[in-house]
């Protein structure tokens, strides 16, 4: 059988990108839920200007690929995906800032990113303390807790458009709302800039602790999970709804949903995609069943069919 064309592509990526470079990767170990089946190529560029090429390739040769950060808000097929896989933690996780002002690359973890801003008295992202994730994956789900957003402090965004061309695009002009940047999406982020408050490293760490007590009182920190499953429906909440649908506690195979936020769907017992894709679609039929709404994803689902992906849009897409 001829091989597609995607491993063709990757086949030839070592040799262009030395070093930087894994075939067939199984990607269970990239993301928070531990499952996953293999990328045809997991890339992590060495600089900015590898990235640019990489992208620049993959598109000029209409191959898939797909921005990987801490794998946080992410749902991976068992099967894996006919794709290349890229990093940015090599290539885009430095962290710098001028006066008030923070430039922060995409692949940094958030954590880090809080950190940092604690340490250099910087005020503003203390919110966003315990979020998983890179700063590119919350720069794309306008990612918040709390009282606050990342998109209220971005002054401007780094990216690359599919073509490999660089462009700038300012914080009013990345279309931020509630978990999306609708004018952020098809394009790899880079990096971005974030206008800083005055702070005081010890109100800083004061708060970071509270907001880390907050999540661990009301989160499943101790399973594999990627965070709260679903968007905030208009007027009330996912875990609300979840529970009052009798779904706290619901299992298929290793999948559940949690028992202390029913937000949550963990990997409870060596659960597979398929238990969580299967877990995901039971719960938003057992909510529109009773109160006939229907549970938006928050989490990112990759490598599913058009058919999987049917069904959980909804009954009305």
């Amino acid at each position: 059988m001829e091989k597609p064309r995607v491993h063709n592509f990757a086949e030839r990526l070592p040799e262009r990108f030395p070093g930087q470079v894994k075939l067939n990767e199984p990607l269970r170990d990239y993301t928070t839920y531990h499952v996953g089946g293999p990328a045809a190529a997991l890339c992590s560029p060495a600089t900015r200007q590898d990235l640019q090429r990489l992208v620049a390739e993959c598109s000029g040769e209409n191959i898939p690929f797909f921005i990987l950060g801490s794998g946080s808000n992410l749902l991976v097929h068992d099967s894996g995906v006919q794709m290349v896989v890229i990093r940015l933690d090599r290539c885009c996780s430095e962290i710098t800032h001028q006066g008030y002002e923070v430039y922060a690359g995409s692949g940094a973890l958030v954590s880090a990113l809080v950190g940092y801003c604690e340490e250099n008295n910087l005020a503003g992202l203390d919110f966003m303390s315990g979020i998983p994730g890179t700063v590119g994956g919350a720069l794309h789900m306008n990612a918040g807790a709390f009282v606050g957003e990342i998109g209220d402090r971005v002054v401007h965004i780094d990216a690359l458009m599919r073509s490999g061309d660089s462009v700038t695009i300012r914080g009013e002009q990345a279309g931020f709302g509630y978990r999306r940047a609708i004018n952020l999406q098809n394009k790899t982020l880079v990096g971005c800039k974030l206008q800083m408050l005055d702070g005081s490293k010890t109100d800083l760490e004061r708060a970071r602790q509270n907001y880390l007590e907050r999540r661990a009182s009301k989160q499943p920190l101790e399973y594999g999970s990627c965070g709260s499953v679903f968007k905030r429906p208009p007027g009330n909440y996912a875990g609300v709804l979840i529970e009052k649908a009798g779904c706290k506690g619901m299992r298929v195979g290793g999948a559940m949903v949690s028992t202390k936020h029913a937000n949550f769907i963990v990997n409870y017992d060596g659960a597979k995609a398929a238990d969580i894709y299967r877990l995901i679609g039971d719960v938003q039929y057992e909510v529109y069943r009773r109160f006939g709404v229907w549970l938006e994803l928050e989490v990112k689902l990759l490598g599913f069919s058009t058919e999987e992906m049917k069904r959980v849009r909804g009954p009305h897409e």
